[in-house]
This record gives structure tokens, sequence and C-alpha cells, in this order.
């Protein structure tokens, strides 16, 4: 699938030529487009370009990097931001919760968003009903998009065909039950019309149970905050259940295999694909999970270090590292390091150890553990896949559906495998929702759930969490922040988009 996304960049590049002068939201209008989709291999070659966009799509940073790390996992309560930043860091900003409309990454984000729905769009509008396969992986991807975009922004035009620029302008934000009904019926559709998994060359290629599982995430988000909705956890129930057979063959024996580049596409259901080699396929996220400067040795001895990093100082949080290690959690040794040699010559004693070993809790789940691996070339150019749903997902998703609706004995089997393989005892007690909010935060550490476990928790939870949180590592006295609020419960909408739509009203408190 890497050398399809390779030869698709075409593709991607004529959708970057037709933004127009609504850059930002709807890039629409490109005559050069129907000359393109005349038959079956352009057709997949445009499915691989919207793929693409979750990947470097021609630029320094990945989708994973920029959304799940920078914008989701660094505001939770899973990231501390230890020393200050000596420039301006659109990361630092996130977690300090001073985003605003003109942040760079948010708009960077928005965008991105935008223009896969737009090359999905197209594709759809171009491909007949015989092409159910490609169909089904661009609304998969499409119903991807408008699941991110209304989570983190909230409600959003909806359209499901591309649209003139005159259109684009005179469109409001919809409540977000439109979306969500776009989105139900993407995904049911791709669970209708794709194989189970897809092998061989087309490994990394969206499948029937990853079209299930994020349906079974959607419906538990919609029983959440915002909207609350009493049927969310019954949908979510059926539908995962019909996964769990294949969950089960998919779930890792162990914990590292799932972050091992050897085993890539085997304990996973959906991961969006990278690749070392200078060929622009490469994963930036190493780069941005450094403790320290850019000129800085910040990984341990084992990790590929022999690139530049990006130079924020973001630790994961010391309270839950204790707890892991207290409870002799097994994921805690995949995670997380608890420092690095510095670069002044050392031996191994302990007195070298006090002077030359920095102790910081740095998230490593996605370095390169091989620290020969010269098919690196570059700071964002590691090779491991970024696991957007794993078998865990669809476990713990459908525990939680379980205790909602009345059969938590039924959701033990669940979590006590998850615990089983973290080296934990079986739960003694009925599970709870404390229990699932619990192993969501171990299981899925660095991988942009967190924040938004928060958010659909509630208004009063999501607050004292991160109030709490923030108190204790001093960011407001002493890294300037601001105190969380309501309000960062959304992203903005970015400046560039309200300047075309006078009409809209940003999110609350921007």
């Amino acid at each position: 699938m890497k050398k399809y996304i390779l030869s698709a960049s075409i593709v991607v590049l004529l959708g970057l030529s037709s933004c127009g002068d609504v850059l930002d939201i709807y890039p629409v209008e490109n005559n050069t487009t129907d000359q393109f989709y005349s038959n079956e291999y352009e057709i997949q070659q445009a499915v691989m370009g919207v793929y693409a966009r979750l990947g470097r799509n021609k630029t320094n940073t990945d989708f994973p990097t920029d959304f799940y790390y920078q914008a989701s996992e660094s505001r939770s309560d899973n990231l501390y931001y230890a020393t200050l930043a000596t420039a301006q860091r659109d990361q630092v900003d996130l977690r300090n919760f001073q985003v605003t409309d003109v942040t760079g990454l948010n708009q960077t984000i928005y965008a991105r968003l935008y223009q896969l729905i737009n090359d999905a769009n197209m594709l759809l509008s171009k491909a007949s009903e015989e092409y159910s396969r490609y169909r089904a992986e661009a609304k998969f991807l499409r119903a991807l998009a408008y699941f991110e975009l209304v989570r983190a922004y909230g409600p959003q035009p909806v359209f499901d065909r591309p649209i003139t620029n005159n259109e684009a302008r005179q469109m409001e934000r919809q409540p977000i039950e439109d979306a969500y009904k776009l989105i139900i019926s993407d995904l049911e559709y791709a669970a209708a019309n794709l194989e189970p998994f897809y092998d061989e060359e087309e490994l990394g290629r969206v499948g029937a149970v990853a079209a299930k599982c994020l349906l079974g995430q959607v419906y538990v988000t919609m029983a959440g905050h915002p909207l609350l909705d009493n049927q969310g956890y019954v949908n979510a129930e059926k539908i995962l259940k019909e996964i769990m057979p294949e969950a089960k063959k998919r779930f890792a024996p162990d914990y590292s295999y799932i972050f091992d580049v050897n085993k890539e596409n085997t304990y996973d259901l959906f991961s969006i694909q990278f690749a070392s080699g200078n060929q622009g396929l490469g994963s930036s996220l190493a780069a941005y999970i450094t403790t320290s400067g850019s000129t800085g040795t910040c990984f341990p001895e084992w990790a590929y270090q022999g690139y530049n990093q990006q130079g924020q100082d973001f630790r994961v949080d010391t309270l839950l590292v204790q707890e892991m290690k207290n409870a002799r959690d097994k994921r805690l040794e995949t995670s997380v390091a608890d420092g690095f040699w510095n670069t002044i010559d050392h031996g191994y004693t302990t007195e070298d150890s006090i002077e030359h070993y920095v102790v910081r809790s740095i998230m490593v789940k996605f370095l390169t553990k091989d620290n020969t691996n010269n098919t690196i070339k570059a700071w964002n150019d590691y090779p491991l896949n970024y696991p957007l749903l794993r078998p865990a997902d669809a476990y713990l998703l459908y525990a939680e559906a379980l205790i909602n609706n009345g059969k938590a004995n039924e959701a033990a089997e669940w979590i006590n495998a998850i615990r089983r393989r973290a080296g934990l005892p079986e739960l003694d007690h009925i599970p709870t929702m404390d229990d699932i909010m619990y192993e969501r935060r171990c299981e899925f550490l660095g991988e942009g759930k967190r924040y938004f476990d928060l958010v659909r928790s509630g208004k009063e939870i999501f607050l004292n969490t991160l109030k709490t949180f923030s108190d204790h590592y001093g960011h407001v006295a002493n890294m300037g922040a601001s105190v969380p609020s309501e309000k960062d419960m959304l992203l903005p909408i970015p400046l560039t988009v309200m300047n075309v739509h006078t009409s809209w009203k940003n999110n609350l408190g921007y």
C-alpha cells in the first residue's frame, strides 16, 4: 500500500491545486479531474490519494502527529509541559490552552480534514457503483474526517458531493446530528462492501472490521457529551458484538508487538502507514515526543537518534507512570522510558548515573527500537505505522457499552483480557466506568484518545481533571498557561474560514 500512496501523489497535487479563495475549507473546482477517473487503475490511484491525506501529504508532518498527538494527547492529562520553549510553538499553545483562530497548526488540521472530504467526494462522484470496494474505502475515510471534525470543532457544514466555491460560501454550520447521520451511513456502507481484512500488497487498506469498530466508537461517542444519545450504547453493543471474534484473532499476545516495526499490520484493525527511506512516506511523530532542545540527545540508547528533533519538553504524567510502575504494568516499558544518557562521555557506575543519566518520563512507544536503522533519513522519516484502531479499541468500547446497557458482568471478560496481557490481576469486582477509563488511559497512552474521553465524559469531569492536572504541574504559575475552561472542549474555527463565512459564530470563548 505504501508504494501505491507514493504513486498517488499526483492525485494529492490535483486536490491541492484546486483550492482557490476558500483554501482552508472547500478545495472543489478543478477542471483537470474531469480527465481522471477514466478506468479502474485511476480510481484506485484516487483512493490512495485520499489515504495519503492521513500521511505526510507532501508536507513536513503527518496527520497523527498534528492531530492525535499535538492537538489531542498534548491537551490531556497524560502529558505535561516541563520547560519553557525558546521560540513560539503551536504544540505549546495547545497544551497551555492558548490556541487561537490564527494558530497555524489548528488551521492545518482543519484544512486537511476538508481536503480529505473533498477528495472522497470527488471520487464518489466519479466512481460508479460497480467500484463498490473503492467507494467503500472513500466513504470510510470521509466518515473518519467528519468524525474528527465534529469532535474537535463542533457543528460543521455537511456535504456529500463536490460543490462550487459559491455554494461553499453560502453553507452554514449544521447540527452535529447531521454530520453523524452521514458518518453512520458511510460506515455502514463500508462495512457491507469490504472484506474483513486485506493482506499481501493490500496490507494497510481498511476492511469491514475496522469500519464496524469505528462505527462502534462513533456510537459510544454519541452516548456521551454533548449529544447524550440514549440509543448510543445500544447501537454500539450491537455492532461491536459482530466483530469480537475477529478482534480476538488479532489481539497481540504481547503489548510490545503492537509497536514493533517488524510486526506491522498484524495486530491492528487499521493503521496509518509509514515507511522510511526518504520517499516522503515517513512518520514525523518521533520528533514531537522529545524532552530536550532540537540539538540534544533525548532518546534511550536503543532508539535511532541521528537527526535533530523539534525541541518541545513534553513529558508523561509522573503520577500515572508511578501508578503503572507500582502495579508492574507491562505496558509501561513499551510506552514510557524513565530517561536517557546525555552526550558527555560516561561509564555506567552509580556515580556516572547520577551525573549523566537524565531522569525524565519520555513517550517512546512510537520510536524505532533499533539504533542501527540507517534507513531513517530525516527527523520526519520514521517507519512505524500509527495504529488508529486496534483490537483493544473493540474490547474496551464493547465493555463500555455492556456496562451502560446493564450487562457489566459480561464486560469483565474483555477488560480482564487486557489486564492479563498487561500483567495485572483480573478485577475482583463488577466492572465500572472508572475501570474502563483507567484501562483506556494506560492502554492507549500517547495515542490521542484520552482528551476526547475527557470531553465525552462531560464538562464537570473535563474541567476538574484538567484543572487538577494543570495545578499539579504549575502550568499557570510556572509555564504561563491559561486555566482550562469550557471553551477548551473544542478548537476554534480558523480565522481564514471565518473571514469567508462572515455569518458564522465561532465556538464558545473564541
